[in-house]
């Protein structure tokens, strides 16, 4: 990671730390915070740099999901989030690639839920839909959302039981917000719904991966959709990292209430600690090595199912880790972990929260399973 970006994260965990309790009470990241993020470039770790972004290796942003989480997941949540619609630029012409990613302050957002519809008129789309869970939408200069093409009233079919479907691009003054974010995980995403009405779109600004990558180099061939699931992972391991030095510093200062042994001189933690901590540490590296490994590859070539499937992998046993960890010890601090006050209070509801996300449920790992047994993944976007 080059030093700006170590600088950039160095400084902004402090201030995510004394901001916590503004973000999570506002429902948003709070503004000191998005300002940076802003400066940083932090959210466009996957715009190329000729645009003003990043082009962050992946293996290099896992560090950063990782300590932004340790600090607030809603803020880790948001730089990770921002990173899809940032991956799938690669499908845009360069002109619009230009036109959406030139300005180096944008934020974005995004949903891939198909719950809209875009009637075709002529060399445009007109846009019909309401999308939930868009993290970040406030915030964003440009949000991307999935819909399925219509013709002539009904879906247009790509194949039998196929429609096709395509990520449409708005600029924020182009959709309604909805205030439907109150949670009790991640309340600094904003992740609220939003709403389009009859907005006639170009069609050069949706984009499909069927359109084939427009962009040269690593950062236009490497799979999408694993390297998300391994943001996600580190994430988990940041949550996870941060809890097991939580129960550390408590367990040097809680006093003893009850009858037995003070929380520092329980073997149980004694063992806990030492084992939650080898196997996230484990899980960071081989999560590393296998992402290390995709990019490499993406350097030279497309990526093989087999490598997609290391990755992902790699990814869910990281979540694993990660939720072990923070579960263990929030079982372990007691009656503290229950307050509000408490880290490990917010780390578990937001650790719960993360788990409704699409990346983390098991189909994926299904298909990971097909891909060894030497059958294909039947997700359609599992080597995307």
């Amino acid at each position: 990671m080059t030093d700006g970006v170590q600088s950039a994260v160095q400084e902004l965990l402090p201030l995510i730390s004394s901001l916590r309790d503004e973000t999570e009470s506002q429902r948003r990241i709070a503004a000191p915070v998005v300002e940076v993020l802003r400066a940083s470039r932090l959210c466009r770790i996957a715009v190329p740099a000729d645009l003003g972004g990043l082009e962050l290796p992946p293996p290099e942003a896992l560090s950063i999901y990782e300590q932004l989480a340790g600090a607030d997941a809603s803020v880790a949540w948001i730089v990770w989030n921002s990173t899809l619609p940032c991956f799938f630029g690669r499908f845009f012409s360069p002109k619009v690639r230009s036109e959406v990613f030139g300005d180096p302050r944008s934020l974005y957002a995004g949903s891939t839920r198909p719950s809209g519809r875009a009637a075709v008129e002529g060399n445009s789309y007109r846009v019909n839909g309401r999308w939930s869970l868009v993290s970040g939408c406030e915030l964003a200069d440009w949000v991307a959302l999935r819909c399925v093409i219509e013709e002539n009233g009904q879906p247009r079919m790509l194949a039998p039981d196929v429609p096709e479907v395509r990520m449409v691009w708005f600029r924020r003054a182009e959709l309604e917000i909805l205030d439907t974010w109150y949670t009790g995980g991640l309340r600094g995403t904003g992740s609220h719904d939003v709403v389009v009405k009859n907005v006639l779109v170009p069609r050069s600004h949706t984009l499909s991966p069927i359109d084939g990558s427009t962009l040269a180099g690593p950062l236009g061939r490497v799979p999408i959709v694993c390297n998300m699931a391994a943001g996600y992972g580190a994430q988990l391991l940041g949550l996870g990292q941060t809890s097991v030095n939580l129960l550390v510093a408590l367990s040097k200062k809680k006093p003893a209430v009850d009858p037995g042994p003070a929380l520092g001189e329980r073997p149980a933690l004694f063992a806990a600690i030492a084992e939650h901590s080898v196997r996230l540490a484990a899980a960071r590296n081989h999560l590393r090595d296998c992402v290390q490994k995709l990019w490499d590859a993406a350097g030279t070539g497309p990526a093989t199912p087999e490598s997609v499937a290391e990755v992902f992998n790699a990814a869910h046993h990281a979540m694993a880790q990660g939720r072990g960890a923070v579960t263990a010890m929030y079982a372990l601090a007691g009656t503290s972990a229950l307050y509000t006050s408490s880290p490990l209070e917010r780390i578990h509801r937001d650790m719960h929260a993360m788990a409704a996300h699409v990346i983390a449920q098991p189909m994926w790992v299904e298909d990971t399973g097909r891909v060894q047994l030497g059958a294909k993944p039947v997700n359609p976007l599992y080597l995307v």
